[in-house]
């Protein structure tokens, strides 16, 4: 249940965020998450919207150096609490599984927030997090909060 996630390379520069921002606004996509990675003379924003492939074809067309890597668009959601963040990264770690980035959503949803990761082994992290009482959440499920 990976979700796919958008990351772009932008100038790092005043203005260059609001150039994506005002691409996917014109075009009437919702954004759920946001990361922005500083790389010195450019930065790598990772974008998780309700159409990533949509997203993706704007922003290349739109002439935006996409990250086209598939280690680096498949991302895995969860809900956190303080309580389960702990619980999430023990599962992970006892498994062998790194993280390796992760960032929180816009999501908030009866206190919770959606943790966006990237674990080394997706398919692995993921059967753990179930197999442990870890809801995972797929873009459909994470588009119904936002209904």
């Amino acid at each position: 249940m990976p979700i796919t996630q958008v990351s772009v390379f932008l100038d790092n520069r005043p203005g260059s965020l609001f150039d994506v921002m005002s691409q996917l606004e014109k075009n009437n996509i919702e954004l759920f998450a946001l990361s922005i990675a500083d790389a010195g003379e450019f930065g790598l924003v990772r974008l998780i919207t309700d159409a990533p492939d949509k997203t993706a074809k704007l922003l290349q067309d739109a002439d935006f150096n996409l990250a086209k890597s598939k280690k680096n668009t498949e991302v895995t959601a969860t809900f956190i609490t303080e309580s389960n963040l702990s619980k999430i990264t023990k599962i992970l770690g006892d498994s062998g599984i790194n993280i390796e980035y992760a960032y929180s959503s816009a999501i908030h949803v009866g206190g919770k927030i959606a943790l966006i990761i990237r674990p080394s082994n997706m398919e692995k992290a993921e059967q753990m997090l179930k197999a442990n009482g870890i809801d995972v959440l797929s873009l459909d499920e994470i588009k119904t909060y936002f209904e």
